[in-house]
């Protein structure tokens, strides 16, 4: 039964943090593109889910939605304060440059 509240509310939470960042994107506060986002952090999201199924019925609960609603402010706080802030994932960029060796 306490674990019903405890799902509600964090689903309650991602709900509110989610209407967040998509308001200030339609009202042109920020650039948020979710498909870039999630293509780039969804292991985050699945580490979150698995702490949430670990914790939910121990007295650490309150960990799972602690952590959602640091990283959506924090996610919140950089696009509020860069223009025109894209989640676009890193170009790989070949760190290693076996052309120019001696041996070769």
């Amino acid at each position: 039964m306490m674990t019903d509240n405890r799902d509600r509310s964090l689903i309650a939470l991602i709900l509110i943090f989610a209407g967040i960042i998509f308001l200030g994107d339609s009202l042109g506060k920020y650039n948020f593109n979710i498909f870039f986002f999630l293509r780039s952090y969804w292991p985050v999201l699945l580490i979150i889910f698995g702490f949430h199924i670990l914790l939910q019925k121990t007295k650490f609960w309150f960990i799972v939605p602690t952590i959602i609603i640091l990283a959506a402010g924090y996610l919140i706080y950089l696009l509020l304060n860069h223009q025109s802030f894209y989640f676009m994932p890193q170009i790989r960029m070949r760190i290693f440059n076996f052309k120019n060796l001696p041996f070769r």
